[in-house]
């Protein structure tokens, strides 16, 4: 039976990369960083009114600050206001638990890709004692005020920053276990982390090994700590005694001792230690010899995709949201990747601050676009819109690309205080077979990309693929479809059957039948005949020459406005009738063809109404 290899992925700093993200920690864009983390009720609490929300209060305690805060001496464990003696310019920030666990969600599902099992908690452990395990070296209760009761999660309370991936038997298909962690580093830090890794027989060895070991941070590799199969226990003797899952107390009486290390408690006589360690004895001793059969509970990957970013302070610009755009897209893009899949739509909801919103809207309530702007109870006033892609797409800058264009045409009707972003429509994506007659493949996505942005531009009616109908008017023998991989896919043989068809039967001077381009509408020219004058587009023309085409008769007779029509060709000429052509308006199409003159600077198609007699202009031939 092959031995259970788990890899631990700890994020030391996810707190503060998950303020970052959100855009500069202060005005003057970048300064010391302090996070307090907070609960589920905080969420209220980050989309409510500006009256009701407030300054971070200054009996409140920090919990993870960052390398420029911790070499100003700030540390977790210090209220605000002894963190702000030490550092004025010191910038505070509040990340929910709710964006912890979608974060680590985030990472695990990343994961997934390398491993059989990923888990952001471990399985048969309480809920005190997995809060500590997960947190690496327990810590004191921050305040008086927090009891059991309100820990944020029923596995328990604390920062949780780990990760943990089952690669038995799996890392041989990378390459190996160092070129897995490499690979996973890499995953990682795509997704904007900074990560520590490590591997062992066991979550709580290999979370260890990655905390206080050597050379763990970074993308892995070989400077990243492997246990060997069945070492686990050398492998931590090195590690300091607080990488043990003791309370905090207990670990501080073992330093004074002498006791520095996990190798000096494992020399010990293990009955005086198992009367200093409490109630985690059990767990400890077996981590001294080396075992730690500890299960994974497996995550669960949701089915929709899901981003959501809080601002602590309200943003106007397009910019600032686009910045937050760009990495939540390249996050989904990820999350895509891990899966294989692509996504088909993006929906994306931007919080307004919600008195500032009901003020500037207080006026249009009556409007049907107030009540578009109105979003559920919980969000307040939002913006809502979706972008939908011709094609399923993955690839960061195409997912972006689309939204970009969208949102610079919308116009913020009040300050934004979070955007929410779900990918939906998700489906497995494309394979392409590799191009060997060149040094790169063309690359499939370039014009569903342009098809996406193209419809967030101008509105997704306005974009498609022409498609021939079955119908004698020419204005009805076209029209425009939406342009989707599947259609276009299903039209190709049906359009190249057609092509060939009119090969066959017209030869190469054969006059053409169809008209190049045709008009929105046709203008109304009056009565022609040959040498007539017309008007278009506020220029006199002379009629040089007339051929007729065809005629179509009681046309759609069950309509009110049966079509009977004559087409023709006409040469228009511009200037005198002695052929000197002045330039205008049609002087950019083709001279004619068929023995009409040099004067002559258009070939217009046009129809006469056989009930009425008058003539319209309604294209230009070839």
């Amino acid at each position: 039976m092959a031995v259970r290899r788990i890899v631990a992925i700890v994020l030391p700093q996810l707190a503060c990369e998950l303020v970052k993200q959100r855009g500069p920690v202060s005005p003057s864009g970048k300064a010391p960083l302090a996070v307090i983390l907070g609960g589920e009720e905080e969420r209220g609490a980050a989309l409510a009114p500006r009256p009701e929300r407030e300054p971070q209060a200054p009996a409140a305690v920090i919990d993870v600050v960052d390398d420029e805060a911790r070499r100003y001496g700030v540390r977790p464990g210090q209220k605000v206001v002894e963190a702000a003696a030490l550092v004025a310019h010191l910038a505070i920030h509040r990340v929910t638990f709710a964006e912890i666990d979608a974060a680590l969600g985030r990472v695990a599902e990343v994961a997934l890709g390398l491993g059989a099992t990923a888990a952001i908690q471990l399985g048969e452990q309480g809920a005190s004692r997995v809060g500590a395990a997960r947190s690496g070296a327990p810590r004191a209760s921050r305040a008086p005020e927090r009891t059991a009761s309100e820990a944020r999660s029923p596995w328990g309370d604390g920062p949780y920053d780990t990760v943990w991936l089952d690669i038995t038997g799996a890392s041989h298909l990378v390459g190996g276990e160092e070129a897995l962690l490499g690979e996973l580093g890499e995953r990682v830090a795509a997704l904007g982390h900074r990560a520590r890794l490590a591997i062992a027989d066991g979550p709580r060895l290999a979370q260890a090994l990655a905390r206080f070991g050597a050379h763990a941070e970074g993308g892995g590799g070989a400077e990243a700590p492997i246990a060997p199969p069945g070492k686990g226990a050398q492998a931590i003797g090195p590690l300091p005694v607080q990488a043990l899952p003791v309370e905090r107390e207990v670990a501080s009486f073992l330093v004074r001792l002498g006791v520095l290390r996990v190798e000096d408690l494992a020399r010990l006589p293990r009955a005086e230690v198992a009367a200093r360690l409490g109630p985690r004895t059990a767990e400890v001793m077996e981590l001294l010899a080396g075992r730690d059969p500890v299960p994974l509970l497996p995550f669960e990957v949701p089915r929709l995709i899901e981003e959501e970013v809080l601002f602590d302070e309200p943003v106007e610009s397009a910019e600032s949201l686009l910045f937050v755009l760009r990495g939540m897209t390249s996050r989904i893009a990820s999350r895509l990747a891990a899966r294989g899949e692509a996504c088909g739509r993006l929906n994306v909801a931007i919080a307004y601050d919600r008195s500032i919103a009901r003020l500037r809207l207080g006026d249009r309530e009556d409007d049907g676009a107030s009540a578009a702007l109105l979003g559920d109870e919980e969000r307040g006033p939002s913006l809502r819109f979706h972008v939908d892609m011709p094609v399923p797409l993955s690839d960061a800058g195409d997912l972006l690309r689309p939204l970009k264009a969208k949102l610079e045409r919308i116009e913020l009707a009040a300050p934004a205080v979070g955007v929410h972003v779900i990918a939906s429509r998700i489906t497995r994506a494309r394979r392409v077979q590799l191009d060997l007659s060149r040094d790169r493949s063309v690359d499939p996505d370039s014009l569903p990309a342009l098809l996406a942005e193209l419809s967030a531009e101008i509105g997704a009616e306005r974009v498609g693929i022409l498609e021939v109908a079955d119908a004698h008017r020419p204005e009805a023998r076209s029209r425009l479809v939406p342009a989707s991989g599947e259609a276009a896919a299903a039209r190709a043989p049906a359009a190249g059957r057609a092509r060939a068809a009119a090969e066959q039967a017209g030869g190469a001077d054969a006059p053409a039948l169809e008209p190049a381009r045709l008009l929105a509408q046709p203008i109304p020219l009056g009565r022609v005949g040959r040498g007539a004058i017309v008007a278009v587009d506020r220029h006199l023309y002379a009629i040089e020459r007339l051929s007729f085409v065809m005629r179509i008769d009681a046309v759609e007779w069950w309509t009110p406005t049966p079509a009977s029509r004559d087409y023709a060709r006409a040469w228009l000429v511009s200037g005198s009738p002695s052929g000197r052509a002045a330039p205008a308006r049609l002087g950019e199409l083709r001279p004619p063809r068929d023995g009409a003159s040099a004067s002559s600077c258009g070939e217009a198609w046009i129809y006469v109404d056989r009930s009425t007699g008058e003539a319209f202009l309604q294209g230009w031939c070839e």
